[in-house]
């Protein structure tokens, strides 16, 4: 199965509120949010889910908090674990300029406990 998600083909819910996304690129409320420095309405189109999955999980349904409302930092939210693999693009930029990590950055653990060291 390989669904290809626009901005209009999904409805979204908040609270009580139903509506069906227009066709065009949605007014994202949370202007300064990291959804609205790297998601396009291009992401909208050309991301793909490219296998079956439990739920639907469009990349609009993802970013729904930041398209409502006006106060969110990053606005977007992974509904599985999958998400971050099928929107891998989106995710990986927002998480890097959260944590303010280049791309190449690499990540290492240490437990040796002997290293904690008071502060």
């Amino acid at each position: 199965v390989s669904t290809q998600c626009t901005w209009d083909s999904i409805q979204l819910r908040v609270g009580s509120i139903e509506k069906t996304m227009s066709g065009e690129f949605p007014v994202i409320q949370s202007k300064h949010s990291l959804v609205a420095k790297h998601v396009t309405k291009e992401d909208g189109t050309k991301s793909r889910i490219s296998r079956p999955r439990p739920v639907d999980l469009p990349l609009p349904r993802l970013v729904t908090c930041a398209i409502e409302f006006d106060n969110q930092h990053c606005g977007i939210y992974a509904g599985d674990w999958d998400c971050y693999k099928d929107f891998s693009e989106i995710f990986d930029a927002i998480i890097q300029d959260y944590h303010g990590i280049s791309a190449d950055a690499k990540h290492t653990s240490d437990m040796d406990a002997s290293k904690i060291t008071e502060t």
